[in-house]
């Protein structure tokens, strides 16, 4: 999560908020704006106590919050760097001994990565192609419309690539600006797998089988339950959400108050008005426009209940 005390022009730079997470972007007058990625695997904490080892962009679930202006030319670098390894299975390794080595060997070989970027009118089959380990490949697409998106991995099986950590949030900024508000940038997501030891250990089978053990904002369940959002009471607040799934809705909701004004995909033409909780589905965005009306905690959720038990609930402390 960010929190950006007015909103700017583009930028570069790293927040030193709840999370720091690098923001991709440029100056005010920018027409290009660089972002590089690199697909590798990392640990992150997922729960309190529970470490995981994903899949990412750049080290952090979910990647870096890349931002634009209407107009721009997003330029992008993904850098495949798994060069995850087995040893080779000795020819003297015989019957369960070499199977087992096969299959060690095929569950840490090096993957292929992709990024597909929800913000992009662009021909996937060049664009969003797959990248060897090792080797990078750039391309670009102009950020013509204005709002919050999802990007993500494009390789197969997406499932897995997505259910790993392999998403992030780009946001394009209409031309003429948004009204200055402190704003703050979540991310809900899913976590599958069994729990042992004070580790995650995720599978494909259960991302495709199996409810998940976590659903969290921006990447670690009940985040800010533990870490409070400071707010100010009565002025503007600006939520970017995206919902990067890979299988749930979120049915966002923040107790105690209601939403001013809802931007479906952050279409600032289209505002919902007086909106008190907001349907956003696996791999869809919004942007939510509220104020706080006295000094306290709201909660905020996704009001798909069993989910909120399983780590999607925080507060916003408005002060």
């Amino acid at each position: 999560m960010f929190i950006q005390g007015v909103c700017k022009k583009l930028f570069v730079g790293l927040f030193t908020a709840v999370l720091s997470f690098t923001v991709f972007g440029g100056t005010a007058a920018a027409e290009v704006v660089p972002v590089n990625l690199t697909a590798k695997k990392a640990t992150v904490k997922v729960a309190q106590g529970v470490k995981f080892k994903a899949w990412t962009f750049n080290g952090t679930v979910p990647g870096p919050v890349v931002r634009a202006t209407e107009g721009d030319t997003i330029e992008v670098t993904l850098k495949n760097g798994d060069t995850s390894s087995h040893k080779n299975c000795k020819k003297k390794k015989k019957g369960k001994q070499r199977k087992k080595c096969n299959q060690q060997k095929k569950k840490h070989a090096a993957m292929w990565h992709s990024i597909d970027f929800h913000a992009a009118k662009v021909a996937p089959s060049d664009a969003f192609r797959s990248v060897a380990p090792g080797e990078s490949f750039t391309f670009s697409f102009e950020a013509s419309t204005p709002g919050v998106y999802l990007y993500h991995c494009g390789t197969g099986p997406l499932l897995e690539h997505v259910g790993m950590g392999m998403y992030g949030m780009i946001v394009v900024d209409p031309a003429e600006g948004r009204p200055p508000a402190q704003e703050v940038f979540l991310v809900q997501s899913e976590f599958y797998g069994k729990v042992k030891n004070g580790w995650l250990k995720s599978s494909y089978q259960a991302m495709k089988t199996e409810e998940p053990t976590y659903v969290a904002f921006n990447g670690k369940a009940a985040r800010y339950a533990q870490a409070p959002i400071k707010v100010p009471v009565g002025g503007p607040v600006r939520i970017y959400f995206v919902d990067a799934g890979p299988s749930l809705s979120s049915s966002f909701h923040v107790v105690g108050t209601i939403f001013d004004a809802y931007q479906h995909d952050g279409n600032p033409d289209e505002p919902m008005l007086d909106v008190s909780t907001q349907l956003v589905g696996p791999g869809g965005a919004g942007v939510f426009e509220l104020t706080f009306p006295e000094a306290g905690t709201y909660p905020f959720v996704t009001h798909a209940l069993r989910d909120m038990d399983k780590g999607a609930v925080g507060i916003f402390a408005a002060e």
